[in-house]
């Protein structure tokens, strides 16, 4: 049987064994690879299905209950970065976006999808800052420093204060010098706009230890859905919104920066044996051309297997939805488009 057929087999089987119930009204949905932030389908807001999908770097769109919740804003990327698919001018809806923290590679676009849906924008002081000096409407801000409970409809947010990734010296020199060996310089142009891109967060050293948040979104039903976009050591904010929430439903967990697996799993299977998720899905694993490269998760995927065998986990492509039963004996019961 070649890959082809393999492929197709386990696709046919995982629609089989997806809820009859479900079936139906996920179909629009569930197969479509246009974001629901960019007009596309979306499950009626009485669906218990949500819709997760990965749109580059640690950007997550997760739609639920007729809304669309957003983990971070990255869209318009460095020069040389893959395209993902739409632009931020073709983004059309958001209701909260949460920003993991200040670097430009997490929030370089809130302001015009802010601007744009009218989203609100939760964030650490610094971020939220930082995206007024950029244009953010301070109306549409809210800050959080870590520990508060918010409130937007029938979703609950735990914010916890965590940590950024530890970098060591001359790490992101190295990874430079890579792309310098192994591809062309930029030309002017492109220079030029990945300046322009890398001007629209902050380096301000307070993003390390305050300026890094972990969100906890529980849904209308309990499900429960972690979001930690850097994977620094884990603080006592990570360690309390785990003892408030209990074992989560889905965990997101940056998988970087580190470009050998050695060094880079510990960091990140602390924070998912932290939370004891059913689902786990990697972020922050993309490229962002002349800074991060690609990381394979495959020696972190053994790991689970291995270590947590009741953690599923899936590898997401750009725009691909995971749809995932949100309540009712099918609870966790999941099917995702490649």
């Amino acid at each position: 049987m070649d890959t082809s057929t393999k492929l197709t087999s386990v696709l046919a089987l995982a629609l089989a064994l997806w809820p009859l119930s479900v079936r139906a009204d996920a179909k629009d949905a569930c197969d479509s690879t246009v974001p629901a932030l960019t007009g596309g389908p979306m499950l009626p807001a009485s669906s218990e299905t949500a819709v997760v999908r990965w749109l580059g770097n640690a950007n997550y769109e997760i739609a639920f209950g007729g809304k669309i919740y957003l983990l971070d804003t990255f869209y318009d990327r460095v020069s040389r970065s893959r395209p993902i698919g739409f632009t931020v001018a073709d983004v059309k809806k958001a209701d909260v976006i949460f920003l993991s923290h200040g670097h430009f590679d997490h929030m370089s676009d809130v302001v015009p999808v802010a601007r744009q849906t009218g989203a609100k924008v939760v964030g650490a002081p610094i971020t939220i800052e930082t995206a007024i000096k950029l244009g953010l409407p301070p109306e549409q801000a809210i800050i959080a420093k870590g520990g508060e409970v918010l409130k937007f409809g029938d979703l609950t947010v735990h914010v916890a204060l965590a940590r950024h990734s530890t970098i060591q010296d001359g790490l992101v020199e190295a990874y430079a010098n890579v792309y310098k060996i192994e591809t062309r310089a930029d030309t002017p142009e492109e220079a030029a706009h990945t300046k322009e891109v890398r001007s629209r967060g902050t380096f301000s050293p307070d993003v390390i230890d305050k300026g890094t948040l972990a969100f906890g979104l529980v849904l209308r039903n309990g499900f429960k859905i972690v979001g930690v976009g850097s994977a620094g050591p884990i603080t006592d904010g990570d360690r309390r919104m785990a003892q408030e929430l209990g074992p989560a439903d889905i965990a997101i967990v940056a998988y970087q920066p580190h470009a050998v697996a050695e060094r880079q799993i510990p960091d990140t299977m602390a924070l998912i044996e932290l939370f004891q998720p059913r689902l786990f899905l990697p972020a922050h694993h993309d490229h962002s051309f002349g800074v991060w490269l690609d990381l394979g998760v495959e020696p972190l995927f053994a790991k689970l297997r291995d270590d947590m065998p009741d953690t599923k986990f899936v590898a997401p492509l750009y725009r691909s939805p995971i749809c995932v039963v949100t309540s009712g004996v099918d609870r966790g019961s999941l099917k995702f488009r490649y």
